[in-house]
This record gives C-alpha cells, sequence and structure tokens, in this order.
C-alpha cells in the first residue's frame, strides 16, 4: 500500500515511500491484483488496538459490498470508470467499500480517473440548506480575525455575503479557545443569520468538548465540528473518542436547529496528523486520511473537508504533491459517501503558490467538489496561511457553470446581491438592506496596510459600477475593524491588479521571513540585561541549544529532527539539572519566523517574570534554553532533562501575509519526550498587533495554576481566564446587527 502512493515528502518522512519509481511501479503492479476481500481479512492496523479499525469492519455493509466483492484492486478501478456504474449504482455500493479499498484504487488511478469517478458520485446533505446537488459548489464563509473582535468578524462576514459566500456555512476558527469565547461567536453569527433570514448555518471551530459545553449552557449551536483522524491514536491525541462524538452528536440532534435537515456534524481531516502525532502504524499517510473518513461516514456530517496543504511541507512538499493528495482525498471521501469539501491551501513555507490552487480548485469543481473556503483576498489573517478567496470562489461557479446552494442562491436574489440564478453575476450598488447599515459608521481612516487608495471615478476600469468603486466607499470605513483584505474590490470577478500585486508581494515577504536567521547572541544580551531586574531570572545565563535539525532545509522537511535535541545540547541540560526540580523552564525556539522571536520574545518575558515575581508563592525558574532550529516538541525534551515541573515554549509561528512576527506558547506539565498534542495548551498569536504580552501572560499564569492543581495540561485544561473579562462586557452586536454610531472594538483583550 505504502509503496505504490505517488511520491510526497510526508511518507518519505515515514520511511514508507517506495525507493525508486520503478519500485512504486511494481508495487502498483501487486496491488491491482490483490482482491478487495483482502482488507476484510487481513486489517493494516490492528483491530483490538484500534476503535477505528473496529469500526470499519464492525459497521462494513456485507450486503453492499457483494457487488464488487468478486473484484481485484485493479478490476475495482475498471468497474468505477465503466459507464455501466452509474452514480445511483455507486450510491447503493459505498457503504460495503472500506477506507482502504478506496485509498487502494486511488493510488493506481490517474488524476482524471479520481475526477472522473468524483463527479459521479452524489451525497447530499441539509441543514437550513441543501449541500451537494448537482451543478453546485458551495462555499464556507471564513471571518477569522487574530483577536476575535466582533466588529473585524463581522466586517468579513459582511464581505462574503456580497460576494455569495457562505451558503455551506459561516464558520469561525477561535483565536482563544475556550466556552465563553466560543459562546460569543456562536451568538454574532446566530444574530446575523436571524437578522437577515439567512438560509445557512454557522459553526465555530472549537473543540468538541467545549461545544458539549456550550450546548448544555444554552448556546446557540448549529453544528458540532472535530478535527478527526485516521486511527484511535491520532484521535486520542486530539482529545477525544468516538464515544466523545456519539454524545456531541446526539446532544445537537436534540436541539432541532435545522430547518430542511438535520446533518449537525462538520468534521476537518488532513494527510500528515497521524504521522504528525506517531500515531501512523507504519501507514502511508493517504491510507490514514482515507481511514478518518469512516470516522466521519459514522456520524452522517453535513460537511467533511479536508484541509490539504495547512500542515506544510514535511507532509506535502509542493504544488503538485498537493493537487494529487487534494483529488485522492476528494475522491476517497466521495466513494465513501461523505459530502467532501476542500480547503485548497498552502502554508508560506511549502513550495505552492496561487496558480497551483488554481489549478487544484478547478479541477475540484469538475470533480462535484461539494464546497471550498471563502475567505477575504486568499488571506487568513488568524491561522497564517492562504486559501481560495470569495473571487476565486465565482470564478469556480461562472467557469463550470456553478450555482450555489438553491434555498441560498434564492436567499440572494431576495437580498438583491446577486441579479441572476447562476449566482455569479453582483449587483452594481450596495444593497438596500446592507447599505442603510454601513453608511452611519464614522468615517475614520486607519493605518492597515492593506487599505486600497479611494477611486478618483466610479467608472474606475478595475471597478466599474461595482458599489466598491463608488467616491463614498464604505469599505474604507469598515477596514478599521480588521487587517483582512476585506473590500479590494474587482475586475469583473477576479481581483483588481493592484490587490493582485500587493498580495505577490506580501506573499514574497513572508516567504522570505521564513529563512532568516535568528540573532541568538542579541538575544542572549538582553534576557541578561533583563535579568538584572528580575533576580528570578538570575539562577544562571541562557543556555544556547541546538535541535537534530542541522540546516534550514532539514529542519524544514524532517520536523522529527526538529523536536529532538542533538547530543551536545542534552549533556549541557544534564550539567544544569539541579537537586531540586525546578517548577518551569521557558524554551525559546526560533521556530518558522524568527521575527517573531526578535520582537515579542523579549516583552513577552519581562510581563510574564514581572507577573511571577508579584506571585505570593515561590517560583523556581530554570536557566532559559535558546533552542535553534526548534520544533514545539523539542521543549518537552528540554523539561525531561532539567526534570521541570512544566516547560513553556515561546516560538515562531509560521509567517503569515498580515502577520509574519507572530509568537506562539505551548505549555505542557511534567515535559518528556514523545508528549502529544492533546496533552499541549496553545496561546497563538502574541504580537503588537495580535494577543498582549500582558493578557498573554495572564492566560499563561491561569494555565500554569491550573496544571499545578490538576497534575496536567492540555485539553483537560479549560481556558477559562477571559471568562470575568469577556462576562463584565455586555456582548456588543457588530455594524451587522446595530445602527450604533459609535461602536467600540471589543476583544478580550481590549483592556490591554
Amino acid at each position: 500500500m505504502a509503496k505504490a502512493s505517488p511520491s510526497r515528502s510526508g511518507d518519505r518522512l515515514a520511511g514508507v515511500i517506495a525507493e525508486s519509481a520503478e519500485e512504486r511501479a511494481v508495487a502498483q503492479m501487486l496491488l491491482a491484483e490483490t482482491p478487495l476481500k483482502v482488507f476484510l481479512n487481513e486489517a493494516l492496523v490492528p483491530y483490538e488496538q484500534d476503535e477505528v479499525t473496529r469500526l470499519i469492519i464492525d459497521d462494513h455493509d456485507a450486503a453492499a459490498f457483494e457487488r464488487i466483492s468478486h473484484l481485484t484492486v485493479g478490476d475495482f478501478r475498471n468497474w468505477l470508470l465503466s459507464d455501466e456504474t452509474t452514480t445511483e449504482i455507486l450510491t447503493q455500493v459505498c457503504s460495503g467499500i472500506t477506507p482502504e479499498m478506496a485509498a487502494a484504487v486511488s493510488k493506481i488511478m490517474r488524476n482524471q480517473d479520481l475526477i472522473l469517478v468524483a463527479q459521479k458520485c452524489r451525497v447530499v446533505t441539509a441543514f437550513r440548506n441543501t449541500i451537494g446537488l448537482p451543478k453546485r459548489l458551495s462555499t464556507r464563509l471564513q471571518p477569522n480575525h487574530p483577536t476575535d473582535d466582533v466588529n473585524g468578524i463581522a466586517a468579513s462576514i459582511f464581505d462574503g455575503l456580497l460576494y455569495g459566500s457562505g451558503d455551506a456555512v459561516i464558520g469561525i476558527n477561535p483565536a482563544t479557545d475556550n466556552v465563553t469565547q466560543a459562546t460569543r461567536l456562536m451568538s454574532l453569527m446566530d444574530e446575523v443569520i436571524s437578522l437577515y433570514e439567512i438560509p445557512t448555518q454557522s459553526c465555530v471551530l472549537t473543540h468538541v468538548t467545549n461545544t458539549l459545553e456550550c450546548i448544555e449552557n444554552g448556546a446557540p449551536v448549529d453544528l458540532v465540528f472535530q478535527s478527526i483522524g485516521g486511527t484511535e491514536k491520532t484521535n486520542s491525541s486530539f482529545g477525544f473518542n468516538l464515544a466523545i462524538l456519539a454524545e456531541a452528536q446526539q446532544a445537537a440532534l436534540a436541539l432541532k436547529r435545522g430547518t430542511v435537515g438535520q446533518n449537525v456534524m462538520y468534521f476537518e481531516t488532513g494527510q500528515g496528523s497521524a504521522l504528525s502525532a506517531n500515531a501512523h502504524h507504519g501507514l502511508d499517510q493517504q491510507t490514514c486520511e482515507a481511514r478518518a473518513y469512516a470516522v466521519a461516514r459514522k456520524f452522517n456530517p453535513l460537511l467533511v473537508n479536508t484541509v490539504v496543504g495547512f500542515i506544510g511541507p514535511e507532509y506535502l512538499f509542493d504544488g503538485k504533491e498537493i493537487i494529487r493528495a487534494g483529488l485522492e482525498d476528494h475522491f476517497c471521501g466521495k466513494l465513501l459517501g461523505l459530502p467532501m469539501g476542500c480547503d485548497v491551501c498552502y502554508t508560506n513555507h511549502a513550495e505552492a503558490d496561487q496558480n497551483d490552487m488554481d489549478n487544484l480548485l478547478t479541477l475540484l469543481g469538475t470533480a462535484g467538489c461539494s464546497f471550498v473556503m471563502g475567505i477575504p483576498g486568499s488571506d487568513d489573517i488568524m491561522l497564517n496561511y492562504q486559501t481560495t478567496s470569495f473571487h476565486d470562489a465565482l470564478y469556480a461557479r461562472r467557469v463550470l457553470g456553478l450555482g450555489a446552494a438553491p434555498e441560498f442562491e434564492t436567499w440572494l436574489e431576495k437580498m438583491q446581491i446577486m441579479s441572476n440564478a447562476a449566482g455569479v453575476r453582483l449587483n452594481a450598488q450596495l444593497p438596500p438592506a446592507f447599505a442603510a447599515r454601513v453608511t452611519v459608521l464614522p468615517d475614520r481612516e486607519t493605518a492597515g496596510k492593506h487599505i486600497v487608495k479611494p477611486v478618483e471615478s466610479p467608472n474606475h476600469e478595475a471597478y466599474g459600477q461595482d458599489w466598491r468603486g463608488v467616491i463614498d466607499n464604505p469599505w474604507r470605513r469598515l477596514r478599521q475593524f480588521t487587517a483582512a483584505r476585506i473590500g479590494i474590490g474587482r475586475a469583473g470577478i477576479s481581483t483588481p491588479t493592484q490587490a493582485s500585486l500587493d498580495f505577490q508581494l506580501a506573499h514574497a515577504q513572508a516567504r522570505d521571513a521564513v529563512h532568516t536567521a535568528m540573532d541568538w547572541d542579541s538575544l542572549k544580551q538582553a534576557l541578561l540585561q533583563l535579568a538584572e531586574d528580575y533576580p528570578l531570572l538570575n539562577s544562571a545565563p541562557p543556555l544556547t541549544l541546538h535541535s537534530q535539525a542541522p540546516d534550514r532545509r532539514t529542519y524544514l522537511q524532517r520536523p522529527d529532527r526538529g523536536r529532538q535535541l542533538n547530543e551536545a545540547s542534552r549533556q549541557l541540560l544534564t550539567q544544569c539539572r539541579s537537586q531540586q526540580p525546578f517548577d518551569l523552564v521557558l524554551v525559546v525556539a526560533d521556530g518558522l519566523s524568527a521575527t517573531a522571536i526578535k520582537q515579542n520574545a523579549l516583552p513577552f518575558i519581562r510581563e510574564l517574570v514581572s507577573a511571577l515575581s508579584h506571585e505570593q508563592a515561590s517560583v523556581s525558574l530554570a536557566p532559559i534554553a535558546l533552542v535553534e532550529q526548534g520544533r514545539v516538541a523539542i521543549g518537552d525534551d528540554v523539561g525531561e532533562c532539567l526534570k521541570a515541573h512544566a516547560v513553556l515554549v515561546l516560538i515562531g509561528e509560521r509567517p503569515g501575509l498580515s502577520s509574519p512576527d507572530s509568537l506562539g506558547l505551548y505549555l505542557s506539565w511534567a515535559p518528556k519526550r514523545g508528549l502529544t498534542d492533546d496533552k499541549r495548551n496553545c496561546i497563538s498569536n502574541v504580537r503588537i498587533a495580535g494577543l498582549s504580552y500582558s493578557g498573554a501572560a495572564r492566560k499563561c499564569l491561569y494555565l500554569l495554576s491550573e496544571a499545578r492543581r490538576l497534575q496536567c495540561s492540555g485539553v483537560a485544561i479549560k481556558d477559562r481566564s477571559t471568562d470575568k473579562i469577556i462576562d463584565s462586557h455586555a456582548v456588543q452586536t457588530s455594524f451587522l446587527l446595530d445602527n450604533k454610531t459609535d461602536l467600540q472594538v471589543v476583544s478580550t483583550e481590549k483592556e490591554d
């Protein structure tokens, strides 16, 4: 199975890839001769050890399988491509196909095969609208904001709706992942959907256990979200199991919030997640990915989304690998009966760009993909990656003759946003229902770097009669709330020239930032000076350490080496070990952005140490560890060597187009090598334009206190550090809900 896979960096990292092109071709020939029945008799992950395997075997539909039970993998490919194998037949058989069968046949198929068969598969789901009908392409409106500011989020929602985006879901990735914040965002979206009677659904992409608590507290939950993997161990690293998903599904169904259907689950997946968690059991990453679809199929989801290029080049190296993986994932999901969408995306340290994404988007649209992402200007300012924009969805709909979900399409015409059933022509004027609410906003300019210059004439060639091009441009006012690329205008349905060139420049700068070297000597000297003001730091000078990745290229392609210290560093730490365990060790790693460390590490450490110095109980700090070419997990290696109670890793997050300087914080209690992500707490986007240093320090102190009290870290700790701050504000409505002329920008850290 593994050696038959098309070449990709993740399988090379796992050591399961074919060693030559000839070996791969021979493996594909052998795989083609394998009977499908073998996959029912020989589990790739042992039945006794893995609940996903048990789910696959125990829920297998033998009657549906009977029709294809005599086939080999090669015969199965021919059968799928046959004109006699219709959409109706594929629907009847899908419950008899296991993920391993789907993965196996995909490995011997060309891209055109994957497209042709996926196009024949039809999966229709519904909640407040109907998704997956023929000649339709839906979008998830993704209005993320680095501080969860409600007005910034609302501005992006506004932009997306006016491009016809959001029929799959309005889905927010919260910057602060706790119950109070999730409830606040759910309430915002629920009010917007109710006020404008939008036939769509909302979702806050928080952990499933948070959503359960939201439901218990009476929050307006439409969809339950969870990232899922293809093995029990992967899902454990995400902090859930199948029983928790079943509980959440039943809780959501009991709310009965759907109007045309009751598919209440939303899952996201991605090749590489099992390997990243060291939970792949020696399988190739695409087979692990297909097994995740068995988990999704169990719970009848409204949406399943493969976030294909999100993790990075260590799993999918370049545009070619991302395109192939996206087509494989979509094919396997559709073949197994899932409503598959695809986040057509990449990160700035991958060898990919928008042209690769244009190719994949076009291929997936042809293949009948259920939905794609829609985000202002392709730039997610919170997650720091590039995906498809509102413009891109319009392009795909026009070129391929696709429309939005029918209920949503009717709403677009009713609201005078779009003027035709095809859903690809925008009205020239700002729709009346929105105009009144926007024009009363205070006319304040903002210093954001992505502001589009005021248009001198409403007949400007790049805008035509578009409402974004009128002299009194409302977007000039809305940009004060967000750095997202809202209101950038359009040339036809595409981005205007200046906006396109601005994006290319920002992408080039972000890629350069990945390879910028860190000045460790300057940071070390600054920390020594800081120690003069804070005796807590005086235990010893900072330690200079190095991971097992000798250079940047190795670091980017071998994350396993970036997670472990080299031998010299371990020996140095052993010499620094004290008789009494340290309470906390701070680890500073360059990660993917030396700029983030240079700008943010010292001021954050100052805030944290200042706060710790005011604590009543004494705290013992280990010498600060400065790690070159380090990944997040290297903190556990440092903590174990020093026998520290807790470790806090400060690391440069991957550079985004709007935020090349974002600092991430990761806390582990009882650190040791091999800890999985569910055992860590994350605080992201610490920077001047994101989460403030004092706010991040408060969160760290809260999490440290809870970790000490509970003797653990990770998903077992619910971050309630901001509850009082949020609750002290009445949840303020955004301009989409209220015509107030004096708006306040509300965020969990606003007081800082």
